[in-house]
C-alpha cells in the first residue's frame, strides 16, 4: 500500500537535517513544513533524491518517473497526495503519438505542470516525410529536418521526453480510468490524448508488396535521392503527390504525374510550380493496375479508355492519401466510414475522457497548423474533464 510504513531503518530517506522518513505518507506529510533550502537539497534540475528512493525501495517506478518531472515543493506535495488518494499511481493524461500532435499536447502539458506522460515509438510523424513546408504561421519556408530541429529544441527547454513504446490496446477501467497497454508496460491514466496520426494508403495491386523498397516507396523526402538521374512515377493526383513531384524535380531525369482524375487537384500554388515543367508529363484519366519489374520495379502498368500502357521508370511513389491510426480505439470508441476516429469540437471521442486531435481524428484535413490546434484544444478539454471529475 502506498502508505505502507517501513521498519527496516537501513531503507528509511534521512533529509539533511537528520530526521528520517519512513513512508511515502511521511514524506507527503513532511512537505507541508518543509523550508525551501532543504527542499532544494533533495530535489534539483540534476538530481531527485525522493524520487530515487521511492523508485528504489517502495518500486514505483511511475510515481518515481513523474516526480523527477518536477522541481517544487507544492506540485510534488500534489503528485503524492494524489498518489495517496487513490491507493495506486494514475497519471493525470497519456498523450499517444509522437507526430506534430502528440508534441503540442505535450508541451502544452508540460508548460501547464500537468501529470502526463507521452508514449511512441518514433519521433515526428509526417514531418518525416514531408519535404518543404510554407505554410506553418510564423515560418515563410522550412524544410521537415529544419523544423523537427525547431520542435526537438523546444520539447528539450520543457524538460519532454519520449516512452519509446508501441501501444497495443486501450482499455476502460471500472472507475473510469483507462489503462494504456504497450509491448513492455502498462499506464494508468484518468484521460488519455490520441494523436497516432495516419499512414500511408496503399494501391493494393499486383507487384506493389513484390517491389516495396525495390523501386516502389510511399516516402519522396525519405527514397527520392535514390532515383538520380532517373524517370520517375507519382501516383496521385492532389497536394501530396504535387509536394513530392516539387521535390523530384532536380532529381528525376523525367516525371510521370499519374492520376486517376482529369486534372491534378492540389493547390493552386503548387499546379503552377510542377504542372508545364519539361520534365514533367501528366497522366491523368489512368488507373494503375499492376507495377512490373525484375530485381527491382521497372515499369508501371495503367489503363486509359480501357487500354493499357507500360510506363518504363525505375522509380513509384505512390501518395493517394492516408489511412488513419485508429487501430488502438477501435471497438472502443466510434470511427467513421473512412476509419477515422469521430470527434466534437471539444475533440472528445464518444468515450468520456478519450479525446483525439490530428490526422486519426475526422477533421480530414491534413495540415500541420490544424493538427497542432486541435491537440492543443484537447489537451486543454483533458484537464477540464479530470478537474471536472
Amino acid at each position: 500500500m502506498p502508505a505502507m510504513t517501513l521498519n527496516d531503518s537501513k531503507k528509511f530517506f534521512y533529509l539533511k537535517d537528520g530526521k528520517s522518513l519512513r513512508s511515502i505518507a511521511e514524506l507527503a506529510n513532511s512537505l507541508d513544513k518543509m523550508a525551501d533550502d532543504l527542499f532544494a537539497f533533495h530535489v534539483a534540475k540534476d538530481h531527485n533524491h525522493f524520487s530515487n528512493w521511492v523508485r528504489d525501495v517502495f518500486k514505483e517506478e511511475h510515481l518515481a518517473d513523474a516526480m523527477k518531472k518536477v522541481h517544487t515543493n507544492s506540485q510534488t506535495g500534489d503528485l503524492l497526495k494524489r498518489y495517496l488518494d487513490k491507493g495506486h499511481f494514475v497519471h493525470e493524461i497519456i498523450i499517444i503519438g509522437g507526430g506534430i500532435a502528440g508534441m503540442s499536447a505535450a508541451l502544452y502539458a508540460a508548460r501547464g505542470r500537468l501529470d502526463y506522460i507521452i508514449i511512441s515509438p518514433d519521433f515526428g510523424g509526417q514531418m518525416n516525410v514531408s519535404g518543404e513546408i510554407e505554410n506553418y504561421p510564423g515560418m515563410a519556408h522550412t524544410n521537415f529536418a529544419e523544423f523537427q530541429d525547431k520542435f526537438q529544441e523546444q520539447m528539450k527547454v520543457n524538460e519532454i521526453e519520449f516512452i519509446d513504446e508501441a501501444v497495443k490496446e486501450i482499455k476502460k477501467l471500472e472507475d473510469g480510468h483507462f489503462m494504456v497497454v504497450t509491448d513492455k508496460s502498462k499506464y494508468e491514466g484518468e484521460s488519455i490524448v490520441i494523436c497516432t496520426g495516419a499512414r500511408a494508403r496503399k494501391l493494393n495491386i499486383p507487384g506493389e508488396q513484390d517491389y516495396e523498397k525495390k523501386g516502389v516507396t510511399y516516402c519522396h523526402v525519405c527514397d527520392g535521392p535514390l532515383f538520380k538521374g532517373k524517370p520517375v512515377a507519382i501516383v496521385g493526383g492532389g497536394d501530396a503527390a504535387l509536394e513530392a513531384a516539387a521535390g523530384m524535380l532536380r532529381i528525376a531525369s523525367k516525371l510521370y504525374l499519374i492520376t486517376i482524375n482529369p486534372q491534378m487537384t492540389g493547390h493552386q500554388y503548387l499546379i503552377e510550380r510542377v504542372v508545364g515543367q519539361d520534365s514533367v508529363e501528366i497522366v491523368s484519366n489512368a488507373k494503375t493496375v499492376k507495377i512490373v519489374g525484375e530485381k527491382a520495379a521497372t515499369g508501371l502498368v495503367v489503363e486509359q479508355n480501357g487500354k493499357q500502357r507500360t510506363i518504363p521508370v525505375q522509380g513509384i511513389i505512390v501518395e493517394i492519401g492516408r489511412v488513419p491510426n485508429a487501430d488502438v480505439v477501435k471497438g472502443l470508441c466510434d470511427i467513421d466510414a473512412d476509419g477515422h476516429i469521430m470527434v466534437g469540437k471539444d475533440q472528445q471521442t464518444s468515450v468520456p475522457g478519450i479525446f483525439a486531435a490530428g490526422d486519426c481524428a475526422d477533421g480530414h484535413e491534413y495540415q500541420y497548423v490544424i493538427s497542432a490546434g486541435q491537440a492543443v484544444t484537447a489537451l486543454l478539454k483533458a484537464q477540464r474533464y479530470i478537474k471536472r471529475r
